[in-house]
């Protein structure tokens, strides 16, 4: 996730980034009573031990787009939370926040009893369900995760301490709100809870890389995925990557709005250009795919807009698969198999030769798999 914001360091206290863009940043909605997750819940202790081969649920077990757990790791060896139904421990309706950014929190569950959590994670009890239901949305919301990258630290790889997170100051609901979000937020929860992955051991295999892919052969025990389907640049009339463009913070009558990361993560639009020869714009029935970042994601085009550099615009033959597709690309196929085709290593990004090769099997996008990301719902059903 890129995020960034302008601050005068003119009469500051400190010059240290992370308390200064905290400082500078602000959660949206209408201003509510804020409080510190240490003063509204409590932290847990991790009071077991794992060695290697016990399945072990870890940050990266989470899945970044849809949430929940996704596969459990047997390579985990150190101190542990369990999960149980009485007595010390982790409890149903108790938090996990991880410390990576990037990933969603996990909220425990019933299923989740005699589960072994890494201690990696922040445990941390909320007074009643409600609130824990609560804190879990509003930290996986898409500015939760703003506000944990901000406070986060590190350069090839950025964590959040969890005395950092202790202290960040969250919006706290007036009864009504509670109230009145607790059967949505339930609702978008309970989407996270999806069969899991068999959990996977350190893999090696044999294979010739004289004229072979090298990023493929190492991304993956069975490239042969890789061929299992349509290759999306078949479906597509045009993979365009956006533009750079001059641009106005103030909608005007001839300017069109400019679709960013920010915007599929469910932001309103910041910006206005007009269209011009070097623009690329999209129209209703395109998708947008982001470009940079180990999560990203895709989202449908509903009306016409600029697009922003950092995204993709696929325009497809049939427009119609267009919300299948994107169900496809955001669930845990499209997902996995977009993993194995990212190139870099501090900001992990897809090339439009990697998104044109990736291959599609539309019969696994049925069903009621969101076609948004869990940030971006829970940003919409937190603050309109």
């Amino acid at each position: 996730m890129i995020s960034s914001t302008v601050t005068s360091l003119r009469d500051a206290a400190t010059w240290d980034p992370a308390a200064l863009t905290a400082a500078a940043l602000s959660w949206p909605g209408p201003g509510t009573a804020l409080a510190r997750l240490r003063d509204v819940t409590s932290a847990l202790p991790a009071e077991s031990w794992v060695e290697r081969d016990a399945p072990v649920i870890t940050p990266a077990s989470l899945d970044p787009v849809g949430g929940g757990v996704r596969r459990r790791s047997l390579r985990y060896r150190g101190a542990a939370y369990q999960v149980r139904d009485a007595g010390t421990g982790l409890h149903p309706g108790d938090v996990l926040v991880p410390t990576s950014p990037d990933r969603p929190l996990l909220l425990v569950g019933t299923e989740h009893v005699g589960a072994l959590v890494s201690s990696s994670f922040l445990g941390l009890h909320a007074a009643d369900a409600d609130l824990g239901l609560w804190i879990w949305a509003v930290l996986s919301s898409s500015s939760g995760r703003m506000f944990r990258t901000h406070i986060a630290s590190g350069t090839a790889r950025t964590a959040t301490t969890k005395a950092a997170l202790l202290d960040l100051a969250v919006p706290l609901p007036s009864p009504a709100d509670r109230a009145r979000l607790r059967r949505r937020l339930s609702d978008i929860e309970l989407t996270t809870r999806r069969a899991e992955e068999e959990a996977r051991e350190t893999w090696w295999r044999i294979t010739d890389l004289a004229d072979g892919d090298w990023q493929t052969a190492l991304a993956t025990p069975t490239p042969q995925a890789l061929d299992d389907g349509v290759p999306l640049g078949e479906l597509c009339r045009q993979i365009v990557r956006g533009s750079s463009a001059g641009y106005s913070t103030e909608p005007g009558p001839d300017l069109l709005p400019v679709t960013d990361i920010g915007v599929l993560g469910g932001r309103p639009v910041r910006r206005w250009t007009p269209p011009g020869p070097n623009t690329v714009v999209a129209e209703p029935g395109d998708v947008f795919v982001a470009v940079a970042g180990n999560r990203p994601h895709a989202a449908p085009a509903t009306t016409t807009t600029v697009v922003d550099r950092n995204l993709f615009v696929l325009r497809l033959h049939d427009p119609a698969i267009g919300p299948a597709l994107v169900r496809y690309l955001n669930g845990q196929t499209g997902y996995g198999l977009r993993q194995a085709l990212l190139t870099g290593s501090v900001i992990p990004n897809l090339t439009k030769a990697g998104l044109a090769r990736l291959p599609v099997n539309l019969d696994n996008a049925v069903g009621d798999e969101p076609q948004a990301p869990l940030d971006v719902r829970l940003e919409r059903a937190l603050w309109g």
